[in-house]
């Protein structure tokens, strides 16, 4: 429907100049696109058309959000399937925005200083399929100049949303206007009267959809937008809680997969693929679904299950992957089959390189993609071949390798490998069975090519030995201190990267850990780290990405404690906390809190999210085993039953933040918002200023007085302290110190020695900085 002013501007009427004056056409459903392309261009072409209105106080609220043009002139852009989607507004404005976490504030805070926005803006340009439409019909357009710059600064927008190819653009602003749905999806990026452009956005498919961008350079960090904050909306939509980033409307539950590994003429291997998707919608998608595929993987058709062919897209060189179905209803259950091939593996040397988490089948972008495997691979017979699942059949014809794999429980991931393996079946006493793959040849060839540069690199005997022994230990560890895994044996293959992935039932590790161990423990710990994901990550999924340290925090907390127990000793283990709060200290500013998940990754703190959610994640499970430890009988029950309880509870579920504290209330016995809140959701470290001294009491007694003084913090910052005081012939007095507020007074209950020594935060109790001073 189309709507036309009844009043004109002053100015030389339209009809004289051969044009209507524009008006905006309803902001309801439109005609879904038949082709993609179709659409992308419509959309790449968005650009001002004749009109313009005066604006007075027009106020666009969405969510937490608050836009006020308040003086100035409107210009629509182009439509896209016959309605406007766009609209550029120059003049006085004002936007204000509030979010309603926290961290969320102190995000924003880092940013612009405050932790609500509240700036001036000279222009607005707008992308929307909301209401936003019905909201300038109540505007009068007119015949009217419109500035160059109108369309410069449209194209410009939308020049930093597509990709380099054609077809590339973002998917959460083109999806909508594929779908020809009025969703609620708001875009506007706003020129601050001071300060940098911003871009804010409403996307109601994501799980949080309040979110705010600042721009930065592509050749600085390969985008044009890094994202500021982003919240759950005030009245989220249902399928928003508990998902990774995507609203739940859609799940993949099963997956039948033919792949055909062929060698080439230049020892690379050939990859042709189809997968036969079993498609079940929570809610109605589509026509248009998007799923994630490689890059460097093209589709070469599609049918639906009665054989109908299916429309696809896929620019080149992305790997969003679109197919146009029909709108999917709940209660649908439809198959969906892609075929489709690229040049994904590559192999230098006698390495293949095959990147672990690669999208090397379709992955589902409107839910969770949590789903069963059944994957037949036809490989080379000479290459070894580990896949996720249980291997169910192995057949050799020719030269070809025929095995099929079906996994037990559903799960988020699915991977393989293969290369120039020497396969090793090994087995410890109590411990599941290990088949190890690595190339031998491969660190033979690579350390004769380094001697004959003058160069020397070390290499262990019996390198699937030392690494299967880490494998076992560890595992038998974990499984004393949480309780069985879900898997009875274990593939452990090499990958030619510095780092390691874990799978359910399958691990890979590093090149490097294969050749040579550090003295250091780095290597015991690296190995232990991807053994602990078998229950933290494949056991026990994080329900978003706030809640990734429960995964690679924990993994990392768990690789040191086995590090300390198979040292017999802390000194490792306490090093390695060392090391990582200087990490944290150097990163916490730029990057923020734990609860930021991947956001801590920035131009400004590259390291962030190791440091935030592998360093300082595992320092939070190490205070919560200080403060749970007895300290009459050193015993660690209530924090490994704890532990014991939280796998038990969550195995093959997704657990967030909120149920771990939940569950920590529970073993602590108290509330515990204050230390998660501070931890978790918080940035402060505390800095104590130390002072103690003995005084002699009556029948030969003592007692230590302290005085603390805490800095850098909150005024209501807490803290438990663990101290211990040296009373000589080995004998040590412990006690806990409540830590609150500017200073903190104490006197020790009566000893029976003059203490000679007192250590203040013993056993790296807290992540702080502690300075001893004279009494």
């Amino acid at each position: 429907m189309t709507w036309r002013s009844v009043a004109l501007a002053v100015g030389l009427p339209a009809a004289l100049l051969g044009q209507a004056p524009a008006a905006p056409s309803s902001s309801e459903p439109s005609a879904s696109a038949t082709t993609f392309l179709d659409r992308y261009t419509q959309l790449v072409g968005l650009g001002p058309i004749p009109g313009v209105a005066d604006v007075d106080h027009v106020v666009l609220t969405r969510d937490a959000g608050r836009l006020t043009l308040e003086r100035g002139k409107l210009y629509l852009l182009s439509s896209v399937g016959g309605r406007t989607v766009g609209a550029v507004f120059r003049g006085r404005g004002h936007f204000t925005l509030d979010p309603s976490l926290p961290a969320e504030q102190a995000a924003l805070q880092r940013f612009t200083g405050v932790p609500t926005l509240d700036d001036s803006i000279t222009e607005a340009v707008l992308i929307f399929s909301d209401s936003t439409a019905d909201q300038l019909r109540a505007l009068t357009f007119g015949a009217g100049d419109i500035p160059g710059e109108v369309e410069g600064h449209a194209r410009n927008l939308i020049a930093s949303l597509k990709g380099d190819n054609r077809g590339s653009f973002r998917s959460d602003i083109i999806a909508p206007l594929l779908n020809g749905e009025a969703t609620g999806f708001f875009l506007a990026r706003l020129e601050r009267a001071h300060g940098d452009p911003v871009l804010f956005e409403i996307d109601p498919e994501s799980s949080e959809a309040v979110q705010l961008f600042r721009s930065v350079g592509r050749l600085r960090w390969g985008t044009n937008w890094a994202l500021v904050t982003r919240f759950p909306a005030q009245q989220p939509l249902a399928g928003a809680a508990g998902t990774w980033r995507n609203r739940h409307r859609l799940g993949v539950t099963h997956y039948r997969m033919e792949v055909r590994l062929t060698p080439t003429g230049t020892a690379d291997l050939d990859f042709v693929a189809s997968a036969t998707l079993t498609l079940t919608p929570e809610e109605p998608v589509g026509p248009w679904l998007r799923f994630w595929l490689h890059p460097k993987l093209q589709v070469d058709s599609a049918r639906w299950g009665r054989g109908a062919e299916a429309t696809t897209f896929k620019a080149k060189d992305d790997d969003d992957l679109w197919v146009r179905v029909g709108r999917l209803q709940p209660g649908d259950t439809v198959p969906l089959t892609l075929y489709y091939h690229g040049n994904l593996i590559d192999r230098y040397d006698n390495w293949f390189y095959i990147d672990p988490t690669a999208a090397w089948y379709p992955k589902n972008q409107q839910g969770r993609d949590l789903a069963n495997f059944d994957i037949t691979y036809h490989s080379p017979s000479w290459y070894p071949l580990a896949s996720v699942g249980e291997r169910t059949d192995s057949t050799v014809e020719g030269k070809v390798l025929s095995t099929r794999w079906v996994t037990r429980l559903p799960t988020p991931y699915a991977t393989f490998n293969l290369g120039l393996f020497d396969a090793h079946r090994i087995q410890h006493p109590d411990a599941p069975p290990l088949d190890v793959l690595l190339s031998e040849e491969a660190h033979r060839v690579l350390r004769r090519q380094l001697q004959s540069l003058g160069l020397y690199l070390p290499q262990q005997r019996n390198m699937p030995d030392v690494v299967a022994a880490d494998i076992s230990n560890s595992l038998k560890w974990f499984t004393h201190l949480f309780g069985p895994c879900a898997f009875d044996h274990f593939w452990v293959t090499e990958i030619p990267y510095y780092e390691g992935v874990s799978f359910p039932g399958m691990i890979d590790l590093s090149w490097s850990t294969f050749q040579n161990s550090s003295l250091d423990g780095f290597d015991e710990f690296f190995r232990a780290h991807e053994v602990a994901h078998q229950w933290w990550g494949n056991g026990v999924r994080p329900a978003s990405y706030r809640d990734a340290w429960l995964s690679e925090g924990l993994a990392s907390f768990s690789a040191l404690w086995y590090l300390q127990s198979l040292r017999k000793g802390n000194k490792e283990y306490l090093r390695f906390l060392d090391q990582y709060e200087a990490d944290i200290r150097v990163n916490r500013t730029e990057a923020g809190p734990i609860w930021l998940g991947y956001r801590n990754a920035s131009p400004t703190a590259p390291f962030g999210y190791q440091a935030m959610i592998y360093e300082k994640g595992a320092w939070v499970f190490h205070m919560l085993r200080t403060l749970m430890l007895d300290l009459q009988t050193q015993k660690e029950d209530r924090f490994t039953g704890m532990m014991r309880d939280f796998y038990e509870t969550y195995q093959g579920k997704a657990a967030t933040t909120e149920d771990f504290q939940r569950l920590v209330e529970r073993h602590a016995g108290i509330p515990m918002d204050w230390f998660f809140d501070q931890w978790v959701k918080g940035t402060a470290l505390p800095t104590y200023h130390v002072a103690w001294t003995s005084e002699a009491v009556e029948g030969g007694k003592y007692r230590i007085r302290l005085r603390v003084t805490q800095e850098d913090v909150p005024p209501d910052f807490q803290m438990w302290v663990l101290v211990s005081a040296d009373l000589g012939e080995n004998r040590f007095a412990n006690f806990r110190i409540g830590v609150r507020g500017g200073q903190t007074d104490y006197v020790s209950p009566l000893l029976p020695a003059r203490p000679t020594k007192v250590i203040f935060n013993e056993l790296h109790s807290v992540l702080a900085d502690v300075k001893m001073e004279r009494w």
